[in-house]
């Protein structure tokens, strides 16, 4: 075992290194043949061979089929141990997928739980709801939650990116156009609005939406009522609004970009969606879950993570969420030659991780998330927020204000106490 090579034994029963061996005493073995069987260099089983009668039986020649014979049971028995493993990884995956589902999204973490309790407790009601998050935590699909656990479920369920459509259509996409309203409208169409009658309509990067169409939006939302493009008459609309947004309105009102009283409309209920990097007890069941789904749909190699490569997947930053977890994992398996999936496979390279920061900086980050998270709980409520965590107003304004900078390169005067230090 020690130097894993394989070897005989001559006369064990005589030998001093073996002749008190358990098995040589009760087996009475005179000849003993053995080789170790290996995966990755590591030892994890052996093939003995003795005989009680005839000492000097095996001869090097014997042990050169027996070191090849091993090997190849080393292979065989190793790939029916992984496929065992894979069995009972996928096993448990099922489960843990069936604990850590809500509808079809996936992850139990704290925060996330506390978003499900909150979808519970509005979705049978009619408010409107103001979803946030950056790219990629999946806002559409808490919208499409929304939606299916409430009185509208057998309704529409109707999405618009207010940002990927150009300002000059966007108006007809939302209200519709009658005939000849402009070049090219050579027939009468519904919008974005009455399609989702009955239904939800959920209105996607809000804080990407024209001022000129902010107004127009809010009628829509106060009176239930909207108007084509090139018509006069209003058509009534029976409809629940949820919007979402990667940007802090609150800041985009300051900048006078986002109109207040709009805000106020859409964000009865703000549902905060944590980031894939706050979510570490999930992110393993998330990768798992794409895995399985990709190595199906394109019949892949592909079985599970190597040890390395989870650890990376819980190392990195994730800076596009579930999206880029998922499109990592759909191109290592497309590629997969194998059926261990690495670090290397999903470009996660030692400079691509999280570096490790001062204990200084580790409690900012802390104290950033967890204000970020109350928030989220309080719907945006800055004074309350204070009250709930024991500090100054001031702190949360000045927290507000501190994101808004990093996400915009914008340099914030010091602090007082910053200038007293300095």
């Amino acid at each position: 075992l020690r130097s894993r090579e394989p070897m005989i034994v001559e006369d064990a029963l005589s030998d001093p290194s073996y002749k008190t061996s358990e098995s040589v005493v009760n087996l009475k073995l005179l000849s003993v043949m053995c080789a170790p069987l290996t995966e990755k260099g590591e030892v994890f089983g052996l093939i003995y061979l003795g005989n009680d009668k005839i000492a000097n039986l095996f001869e090097p020649r014997a042990l050169e089929l027996l070191k090849i014979w091993a090997a190849q049971a080393s292979l065989v028995l190793s790939n029916a141990l992984l496929v065992n493993e894979l069995r009972l990884d996928n096993a448990e995956l099922r489960k843990r997928l069936e604990e850590k589902r809500y509808g079809e999204i996936i992850g139990a973490c704290d925060s996330m739980r506390e978003v499900y309790r909150k979808v519970d407790k509005v979705a049978g009601t009619d408010i409107s709801v103001l979803i946030t998050g950056e790219t990629g935590t999946g806002k559409e699909l808490i919208a499409r939650e929304l939606h299916k656990r409430s009185p509208r479920a057998r309704g529409p369920f109707i999405t618009i990116n207010c940002g990927a459509i150009p300002e000059n259509l966007l108006e007809s996409e939302l209200f519709g156009h009658i005939r000849g309203a402009f070049t090219g409208a050579v027939a009468t169409r519904q919008g974005k609005f009455q399609a989702a009658s009955g239904g939800t309509l959920f209105l996607d990067e809000i804080g990407e939406m024209p001022q000129a169409l902010q107004v127009k939006i809010l009628r829509a939302l106060q009176e239930r009522q909207v108007v084509k493009v090139g018509d006069s008459r209003s058509e009534t609309v029976d409809i629940r609004v949820v919007a979402a947004t990667n940007k802090v309105l609150e800041e985009e009102i300051k900048k006078g970009a986002f109109r207040e009283d709009l805000y106020y409309r859409l964000n009865v209920v703000t549902l905060r969606l944590p980031p894939l990097r706050e979510r570490d007890e999930d992110i393993g069941v998330i990768g798992k879950y794409f895995l399985t789904k990709y190595a199906r749909e394109f019949n892949s190699k592909a079985k599970g993570f190597s040890p390395n490569a989870a650890i990376a997947m819980k190392k990195y930053g994730w800076p596009g969420n579930v999206r880029e977890l998922e499109n990592r994992i759909k191109k290592a398996v497309v590629l997969a030659d194998k059926a261990m999936i690495g670090a290397e496979d999903m470009d996660l390279s030692p400079e691509s991780l999280e570096p490790i920061m001062s204990l200084a900086q580790a409690k900012e980050e802390f104290q950033k998330r967890y204000i970020n998270e109350i928030l989220g709980r309080n719907n945006g409520n800055r004074t309350k927020t204070a009250k709930d965590l024991g500090v100054d107003p001031r702190t949360i304004f000045r927290h507000l204000e501190k994101l808004e900078a990093e996400r915009t390169g914008k340099v914030l005067p010091p602090e007082p106490d910053e200038l007293s230090e300095a």
